[in-house]
């Protein structure tokens, strides 16, 4: 069965990045009464992108730049794919002990 699992960690262990959470690209208003965002919604500020996540139980949200929304939309997507791949780990390790 090793072989079966060593491609898997060899796969998870090759990415670069990995992170749990949302990106979100929002647009917002200033609030100040003399900006043209006050009133069009099409003249909005932004976008801002916007990461949250869970840590230690609490919700942490970031405020982030262009290349670093960037790097994080790849981190989120690379961790839904090692979690597919610890789940085809999982399952070979317990067909692997069921043959013992």
């Amino acid at each position: 069965m090793k072989n079966k699992i060593t491609p898997l960690k060899v796969q998870i262990t090759s990415k670069k990045y990995i992170l749990n959470g949302t990106l979100v690209r929002k647009y917002k208003q200033c609030g100040r009464n003399n900006c043209r965002c006050y009133e069009d919604k099409k003249y909005w500020h932004g976008p801002y992108w916007i990461w949250t996540r869970k840590e230690n139980g609490k919700t942490v949200t970031k405020t982030l730049n262009k290349e670093q929304a960037v790097l994080v939309k790849r981190a989120i997507a690379e961790m839904k794919k090692v979690k597919l791949l610890i789940e085809k780990w999982k399952i070979q390790s317990f067909i692997a002990i069921e043959k013992l």
